[in-house]
């Protein structure tokens, strides 16, 4: 049987519900920029999240934001809640591998220097593969100015759920309906994984899948060499796949680098992501490495020397 509720008295449940925000780290995102967005010192938000302010931050680590330091503007935004429809009802299709009969593109405007990466975390972090297929992409490289598919929107028939999400706008009365309300969970808060190295799972690749693109480049382009030293972050790409990334901020997004161990002898073929984040605990790195190129170097330690090989 249905509830009558009157949803005068859901906004201030729901303020109550979410008193903490979250936010993920993104490239070159310091404590001190993310502090400035939600309206808090940065040192402030440190404490907050129990983290030291001079170790800076890590890419993908999530942070909470206190609900207190969200500005008047922001607490003006439409509240979502849950309600159960209709049947027949059609809610909105957002980011799908496949698009619905009637969805339709969603867009985004290429800025200059701008990756699939960067598209990809800024939309939600749909899946660049995704993003490649729904724009024919057959590389990495983007021209300034480009509009980019990054997802559809439109209206489909609902068979297997009967619930959607409804706007409802803040600060406005609102007459009693009746409704059946699912009350709204909050996310759960993920933990930051400290950058280490995993051994023993990967498989051997000789060197990864991106090995024949690295060559083809070297055939039409000029080769760079830089040594220095190596950092590592935690993916679950390349331990099945042989698919090795890694981040670098002289080689464009999408260049194929050789990446050779000093210590061990041995290389991996890896593609560039995007830039190394500018925090402090990547001081005086020169390239970063997924966890399974570094196991595949024979590398025991999360930093060592190497030498890359690239074509620019």
């Amino acid at each position: 049987m249905k509830k009558i509720v009157c949803l005068l008295f859901l906004l201030p449940l729901f303020a109550m519900a979410q008193k903490v925000l979250t936010h993920t780290v993104g490239p070159k995102e310091s404590l001190s920029s993310i502090g400035r967005l939600y309206n808090i010192n940065g040192r402030e938000l440190a404490e907050f999240n129990k983290l030291d302010y001079n170790k800076g931050l890590t890419l993908g680590q999530v942070l909470k934001i206190p609900a207190t330091t969200v500005t008047p503007d922001a607490a003006k935004q439409p509240v979502s809640v849950k309600i159960d429809l209709p049947a027949k009802a059609e809610p909105p299709l957002k980011n799908i591998g496949v698009p619905a009969k009637n969805a339709k593109p969603l867009y985004h405007t290429v800025v200059k220097k701008e990756t699939l990466y960067a598209i990809s975390m800024k939309h939600n972090k749909v899946p660049i593969d995704d993003i490649r297929k729904w724009n024919n992409l057959k590389g990495d490289a983007l021209n300034e100015g480009t509009k980019l598919i990054v997802g559809y929107s439109g209206t489909a028939v609902a068979e297997q759920s009967k619930t959607a999400t409804v706007n409802i706008p803040a600060q406005k009365e609102i007459k009693e309906e009746k409704i059946e309300v699912i009350q709204p969970t909050a996310p759960p808060v993920k933990k930051a994984e400290p950058v280490a190295v995993t051994t023993g799972k990967a498989t051997n690749f000789n060197g990864g899948v991106f090995k024949k693109d690295f060559e083809m480049q070297a055939k039409e382009k000029t080769s760079a060499f830089e040594t220095g030293e190596g950092g590592i972050f935690k993916s679950t790409s390349g331990w099945q796949d042989g698919k090795y990334y890694c981040l670098h901020n002289t080689a464009a997004p999408g260049t194929i680098l050789k990446i050779t161990n000093s210590a061990t002898g041995k290389s991996v073929y890896a593609k560039v992501l995007d830039l190394i984040p500018d925090i402090k605990q990547n001081t005086g790195l020169l390239v970063r490495l997924s966890n399974a190129a570094a196991d595949a170097l024979g590398s025991a330690e999360n930093k060592f020397i190497c030498t890359i090989n690239y074509s620019k």
